[in-house]
C-alpha cells in the first residue's frame, strides 16, 4: 500500500460495529425502547473516553452537568447521593443493550471500561457509549465479562471520586440489569445460563459469589441508593431496602 493511502481498516471496523449495534437495537423490547440506542459505534463526535473520567477534574466536569440538569448545586448536595443517582443514569443505556445482546442474540458487546467512550444528552445525563472500531469482547463469557471488564472499574471510578461505598453502586447495577432481564423474559434469560447465574436467578452457589447476586434479596436492593437525599428527588419506591 502506497504511505500516501489511508488503510480502509478502519471504516470497515466502524461499518461491522454499526451493523452489529443496529441488529442488537432491532431486538430491543418496546418496553425498553427509552435505551434502545444505548450503544453506538464511535464516529469521532467529542463523547468523553470512560477512562478519562478517573481525572478529577474530567470527573466533577461531568457530575457538575448532571446536577445543572437536575437543578442542583453539587457543592450543597450530598455528593455520594449525587454519584450514585448519576450511575443510576450511567448504568440504564448499558444495560439495555448489552442485556438484549446476551439474551436474544447470544453475544456480548465489546464494552470494556478501557476502550469506551461516553456522550451525555442536552442535561448532561449519560446517553449513550460508543463503541471503539475493531474492538473485541473480552475473554470472559457472558455477563461476567461486564461485571469484569466494565462494572468493576466503574465501581471502583465511583469510590475513588466520592468516597461511596461499592455496595451502593453495585445495587445500582443490580436492579437495573434484573430489570431489563425480566423486560426481555424471563424464560429467555434462564435460557442464558450465565446470565442467569450472574443475576441471582438460580440455586447454584457460585451465584452468591458474584456482586450483582449480592447486592439483591428477593428483587430487593440490600443497601439504600441514598437519591432521596437529593431536594425533590423521589426515593425507589418498594425496592428500597429503608422502607
Amino acid at each position: 500500500m502506497s504511505p500516501g493511502l489511508a488503510s480502509p481498516m478502519p471504516d470497515i471496523a466502524a461499518q461491522l460495529a454499526a451493523q452489529v449495534t443496529a441488529q442488537v437495537a432491532a431486538h430491543v423490547p418496546a418496553s425498553l425502547g427509552t435505551y434502545r440506542d444505548g450503544v453506538a459505534a464511535e464516529t469521532g463526535g467529542a463523547a468523553t473516553p470512560l477512562v478519562a473520567l478517573r481525572d478529577p477534574a474530567v470527573f466533577d466536569a461531568t457530575l457538575a452537568a448532571f446536577a445543572a440538569g437536575l437543578g442542583v448545586s453539587p457543592g450543597t448536595a450530598d455528593r455520594r447521593a449525587l454519584v450514585s443517582y448519576w450511575s443510576q443514569f450511567y448504568l440504564a443505556p448499558l444495560a439495555t443493550p448489552v442485556m438484549t445482546a446476551l439474551v436474544r442474540l447470544g453475544r456480548p458487546l465489546p464494552l470494556a471500561f478501557a476502550t469506551t467512550s461516553l456522550e451525555l444528552d442536552a442535561a448532561g445525563r449519560p446517553a449513550r457509549f460508543l463503541v471503539r472500531p475493531g474492538a473485541q469482547a473480552g475473554a470472559r463469557a457472558g455477563l461476567a465479562g461486564l461485571v469484569e471488564d466494565h462494572l468493576r472499574p466503574f465501581v471502583e471510578l465511583c469510590r475513588a471520586q466520592c468516597g461511596i461505598a461499592p455496595r451502593v453502586i453495585w445495587g445500582n447495577a443490580a436492579v437495573i440489569l434484573d430489570y431489563v432481564a425480566r423486560e426481555l423474559g424471563e424464560p429467555e434469560t434462564l435460557a442464558r445460563p450465565e446470565v442467569a447465574t450472574c443475576l441471582g436467578w438460580c440455586a447454584d452457589t457460585s451465584c452468591t459469589l458474584n456482586p450483582l447476586a449480592q447486592a439483591l434479596r428477593d428483587r430487593r436492593r440490600r443497601t439504600c441508593c441514598l437519591r432521596q437525599r437529593l431536594p425533590g428527588v423521589a426515593s425507589c419506591g418498594e425496592l428500597c431496602p429503608l422502607r
